[in-house]
């Protein structure tokens, strides 16, 4: 049951994060001063990985851990749900996201911010859907 408990703790931080992120700080990009964007963005950029770092590599290897050893109840399939919920989070990110913000790094940019803004509900769905498994993990164990 630890291992249900952290790794219910670490998805359901990621799930607040990128709520947070959605629906205030990547639409309050836009509202950054344009000279000062560059420099701020890539504070953000810098911040935001430190803080999300963390939880989401012990998603990972608690992922990871759970697909070889379930505690008793959890059948495989919950645990590869939470696989494929965290690979669609790494995916979207290093595929869609991280582009975006390069070009955001190199100065503001409507269109990327609004396709930035667009695609992150993939990893808002993904996360949260990963959210519902993890409790549903910690449920079927109880």
């Amino acid at each position: 049951m630890p291992l249900l408990v952290v790794h219910l703790a670490a998805v359901w931080f990621c799930v607040g994060l990128v709520w947070v992120v959605q629906v205030l700080v990547y639409p309050g990009f836009a509202g950054i001063d344009r000279a000062a964007f560059t420099e701020w963005h890539d504070r953000h950029t810098r911040l935001m990985s430190f803080v999300v770092s963390g939880p989401w590599a012990v998603q990972g290897i608690t992922t990871a851990v759970l697909l070889v050893r379930r505690p008793e109840g959890v059948p495989f399939w919950l645990a590869a749900v939470a696989g494929v919920c965290g690979a669609a989070t790494v995916a979207v990110t290093v595929l869609v996201s991280v582009p975006c913000h390069q070009r955001l790094s190199r100065g503001y940019d409507d269109e990327v911010l609004a396709r930035l803004v667009r695609t992150n509900w993939w990893r808002v769905l993904a996360w949260s859907a990963g959210g519902v498994v993890a409790a549903a993990m910690v449920l079927v164990a109880a």
